[in-house]
């Protein structure tokens, strides 16, 4: 039986070309989930998160079995007799398959030929292969599955096809089909509105056509988009074809192969000049610089050779041949106070650093590891992975096929790498050695070349040694290089905790320390206990009890004895392996409890210092207990952002001093971190890392028996995972919330948490549920008598309302709230309300009042600081316009709101967007670019499972496919909508879901 297993569309086997469905959805997700790896085997736990993300049934074991076996059947059809293809063993599954059996790997397989022929200059060919893979696209990739693995594998997929796309659109510009492509482009631009390679081809075709005019109003929108989005300007590829067009150039001048404006990050720290190393940096600079091989080089050797330094200068030495980005990230094997970091955690620091936002990030590995390769595929960057664990740590970070350089270093071999080139790095040649001395002391200093080099001697020629040898030299005029020997040759004794492999510098060490006052002793062994990367006075001041002016000083002295480093103005860090020296003084006796009383007031400074910032960025939290006074000093803040800034500074150690709290016993202290900073990573989008607090937060209050408290952390859980798009999690949290605040007697507690189910009932599409549950809120917050958070409640059940087509009661709620807003001075709820407003009369046909409140939104200053308060406005603007009349203007609104909503990652607004789009494409008579961003608006509800989104989206799809004479998909979506909307209640849709099927089947 000849057949192929399809996933860029809905999920089906194909069998002598004919599709044949695979089950239920979970069936076809885990026909999908090892079809995706097929060959290769797939663990039990992989494939129940595939399926059903981190909420299995009672026995997923069992379901899968079951899953299992009627896929084993569909494969070996009715009278086959061969093997079994679908392979179960003890603990995994496998498809044992010929990959080219997939449409997906068989598309990869193809553009990437394409692409090999095109860049030896055969057009014509690539062109053909191009042209093959782009039939095999059926639609959008894995259509009607839903799950956060499936959306990771659809947005890999897209990526992949976008790629594609605008290679054969560069082809085919070379070869003159300059009309034939501007359809396809303009659409292209449209759902990528900052994508400058796609903005450039779009300027050829439509300049290659005689629309000059067209192709010079292309390059104003762009630029016009990046200024105000971005705060950036065009590329220099860009500009100049801009430029080349307005002096007419011939069209074979314009025909390169223009790349994409990217976020180019440049994250190197400083570092000083190289000394020594040829020929180690020979074999660095050796990586290859063409093709789509992996250049990774591993750098092995104990602490203090140089390994971060060689890395580093690398790195920027190469920063020519690699422009798209130079990236260094701590990895963290030896770092004090935190965890390494986990390959989650290093993936989602990468991935935002070449800007992707906080809400575009995949909650699992899996689809951060293929995000982040599909990231680099089209990219050369050299990026340094620095201090790494093991190899287990570092294989998810390394790129697929990519032309970038990956620079590893370790104080350990990392064996099981692909491609890996290691290079041990060994402690320093003498005379290079002494040249580094002689760098940091100075030649005036140093006339006696045998002086030298028996002080590089007894540094066992180490660099981190020398170096601190030599600024002792510097730091004491008087001394000579003799009297620097004396001291390096008589130290004795204080080190022999230290492990073999560091003795040979323990004289080093030692000397620097015994220059210090007992007083700075100590703080220079408490210090060491610092939680995150670096740290600032008021850390400082909290875990030595010194007053700042007192632990100024003591930092002064320690920058001057080199026992610490200071990377930026007052912020402050040890050398790993200084650092691992002053714990090995603080490990034993009196002094181990001395240091870890220490580490506990720096946890308690944190959690006072988030409380009081929690409290002037946000002073209208309705559940926050007002905070104890601090016992610390803590920094003082002029104003709320900077406070934020603080926040955003000190990230890092807040949430290593949540889990040092969490995991050593301290969980009271934990609970309070997670409380004050629950605001603050919903607003940044850290909704991982606020999950992972507030779930154990929750646990702790209810076992200390403060159910307000936890009515509080379960709100922030259920908060956290409803902006992940985890609803029936969420769900559970709010409901949780509800029930505990049920007993007590505090309405606003039950007022909030009334309002967190309304609002995921809301976004659920189940807008009965959400008035209730609104309306309650509402009663409850009538006995607080709170104005600021009466207006709140108002406008939320004014927008459920709105949604259920109660004009006259939403209107009154939007008043009353705008009235509150405007006594309690709230301007940014003020404008919010005044958007509602605009919204309504928009919808009940009054568009000039609704414009003129739009104007003013989007004229006043302050619209400017809420960008969620700006995009949405400029979509009720651009739903206002006249279509087709002004067709261009309300698409450059919905574009720019689109770009918004996808970089704060903002999926509803996103899916509501697309939606309106394509009802101007609609009005404007495009149906086929109506379908298309009907299917996006679609596909992002049903990812979030926001079934009146989803319900609308599938109802002007199957109206519009109806109306493109495509009979089958139009029945199949219209028949879907019916169902939806019967299960929720959407009368209006169901009676035009069920017209338009009518009118097919009349």
């Amino acid at each position: 039986m000849e057949f192929e297993i399809a996933l860029l569309g809905p999920v089906e086997l194909r069998v002598n070309g004919h599709g044949e469905a695979l089950g239920t959805p979970k069936a076809r997700t885990m026909a999908a989930a090892l079809a995706v790896d097929a060959g290769r085997p797939i663990s039990v736990d992989t494939l129940i998160h595939r399926l059903w993300d981190d909420n299995p049934p009672g026995k997923p074991r069992a379901s899968l079995h079951a899953y299992a076996t009627r896929i084993r059947q569909r494969l070996r059809g009715p009278e086959d007799d061969g093997p079994d293809l679908l392979v179960q063993q003890a603990h995994s599954y496998t498809l044992a398959i010929d990959p080219e059996r997939v449409d997906s790997h068989r598309f990869q397989r193809l553009c990437a030929e394409a692409r090999a022929l095109s860049d030896n200059g055969d057009d014509t060919g690539a062109l053909a292969l191009f042209h093959r893979a782009e039939r095999l696209w059926r639609g959008d990739p894995l259509t009607g599955l839903s799950g956060l693995w499936a959306e990771s594998v659809r947005a890999n997929l897209r990526e992949k096809h976008l790629a594609a796309t605008l290679a054969r659109a560069g082809i085919e510009l070379r070869m003159g089909h300059y009309a034939e492509l501007v359809p396809d482009l303009s659409t292209l631009f449209e759902q990528h509105p900052t994508d400058e390679t796609v903005a450039q081809q779009l300027m050829v075709a439509t300049y290659g056509c005689g629309r000059l005019a067209d192709a010079l109003r292309t390059y104003d929108i762009i630029r016009r988009r990046l200024s105000e989005q971005l705060g950036s300007d065009p590329g220099e590829a860009l500009t100049r074809l801009y430029q080349r067009i307005l002096d007419r150039a011939p069209l074979s001048a314009l025909l390169g192969r223009p790349e994409a404006a990217r976020v180019v990050p440049v994250t190197l720290p400083s570092h000083g000049d190289l000394v020594g190393r040829e020929k180690e940096m020979r074999v660095l600079e050796a990586s290859p610089t063409t093709g789509t091989v992996i250049a990774l080089q591993t750098i092995t050797g104990m602490g203090g050779v140089g390994k971060t330094h060689i890395a580093l200068h690398a790195a920027r030495r190469l920063a020519a041949q690699y422009p798209d980005g130079q990236i260094h990230i701590d990895l963290g094997a030896h770092s004090q106070g935190r965890r390494p970091l986990s390959p989650e955690s290093a993936l989602t620091t990468l991935l935002r650093a070449f800007g992707v936002s906080a809400g575009e990030l995949p909650d699992d590995l899996g689809g951060l590891v293929s995000q982040w390769r599909t990231l680099l595929s089209t990219r050369r960057a050299v990026i340094v992975l620095d201090d790494a664990v093991d190899a287990d740590q570092v294989r998810p970070l390394l790129p697929g096929p990519s032309a970038s350089l990956i620079i590893i270093t370790s104080r350990h071999r990392l064996t099981g790498l692909p491609g890996v080139r290691s290079l041990v790095l060994d402690v320093l040649p003498e005379d290079d050695a002494s040249r580094l001395f002689r760098r940091f002391a100075g030649e005036e200093r140093t006339p006696d070349a045998a002086d030298v080099a028996r002080i590089v001697h007894l540094c066992g020629y180490l660099p981190l040694a020398v170096e601190i040898a030599a600024g002792r030299l510097v730091s004491r005029p008087s001394w000579t290089t003799s009297h620097l020997i004396k001291k390096l040759s008589r130290t004795h004794g204080r080190l022999d905790e230290i492990r073999d492999g560091y003795r040979e510098i323990a004289g080093v060490f030692e000397m620097s320390y015994a220059t210090l006052t007992p007083d700075q002793r100590t703080s220079f062994r408490m210090l060491s206990r610092y939680l995150g990367q670096d740290f600032d006075l008021h850390a400082a001041s909290a875990l030595t009890s010194l007053p700042l002016d007192s632990v100024e000083r003591v930092l002064e002295s320690l920058l001057d004895a080199h026992l610490i480093q200071e990377p930026a103005p007052d912020r402050y860090r040890f050398h790993d392996l200084i650092g691992e020296f002053a714990r090995t003084l603080a490990s034993t006796g009196k002094q181990e409890e001395d240091h870890r009383l220490a580490v506990e007031r720096l946890i308690d400074f944190y959690v006072q210092a988030a409380e009081h910032a929690d409290v002037m960025i946000y002073p209208d939290h309705s559940l926050r207990k007002t905070p104890p006074a601090p016992t610390f000093l803590l920094p003082e803040w002029p104003d709320a952002a900077a406070a934020t800034g603080w926040l955003t500074q000190e990230l890092t150690a807040l949430l290593s001093a949540e889990q040092y709290a969490r995991t050593q016993g301290h969980a009271h202290r934990a609970a309070r971190l997670a409380r004050a900073l629950a605001r603050f990573l919903d607003e940044a989008g850290y909704w991982g890392a606020a999950r992972r607090m507030h779930e154990p937060a929750a646990r702790y209050w209810l076992e200390a028996g403060d159910r307000r408290a936890a009515v509080r952390a379960l709100t922030d859980l259920g908060t956290a995972l409803a902006r992940s798009s985890r609803y029936e999690h969420s769900l559970d949290a709010g409901h949780s919330a509800l029930e505990l605040a049920g007993t007590l007697d505090d309405p606003e507690a039950e007022a909030e948490t009334r309002h967190l189910l309304g609002v995921i009932h809301w976004n659920l599409g189940n807008h009965q549920e959400a008035l209730s549950l609104q309306t309650q809120a509402l009663e409850r917050r009538l006995r607080t008598g709170g104005d600021l958070q009466l207006s709140k409640s108002r406008n939320n059940l004014g927008i459920t309302h709105l949604y259920l087509k109660n004009y006259a009661e939403a209107m009154g709620c939007f008043a009353s709230a705008l009235s509150g807003f405007r006594r309690t001075g709230e301007i940014q709820e003020e404008l919010k309300a005044l958007n509602n407003i605009a919204d309504l009369h928009s919808i009940t046909g009054d568009q000039e009042s609704s414009r003129r409140l739009l104007n003013k939104i989007l004229g006043s200053p302050h619209a400017a600081a809420n960008p969620l308060t700006r995009a949405t406005s400029q979509v009720n603007l651009a739903n206002t316009m006249k279509i087709p009349e002004e067709l261009n203007e309300a698409l450059s609104l919905y574009r720019d709101a689109l770009l918004t909503l996808h970089r704060l990652g903002d999926r509803r607004n996103t899916s509501i967007t697309l939606h309106h789009m394509g009802l101007a494409f609609e009005a404007a008579g495009d149906d086929d670019r109506a379908v298309a961003h009907h299917e996006r608006a679609l596909d992002v509800a049903t990812g979030i499972g926001a079934a009146h989104d989803r319900l609308q989206a599938l109802c002007r799809l199957g109206a519009t496919e109806r109306r493109l004479g495509r009979t089958g998909a139009a029945i199949g979506h219209l028949e879907e909508a019916v169902d939806l909307a019967d299960r929720i209640g959407a009368t209006d849709e169901a009676t035009q879901a069920q017209y338009e099927l009518s009118a097919l089947r009349g």
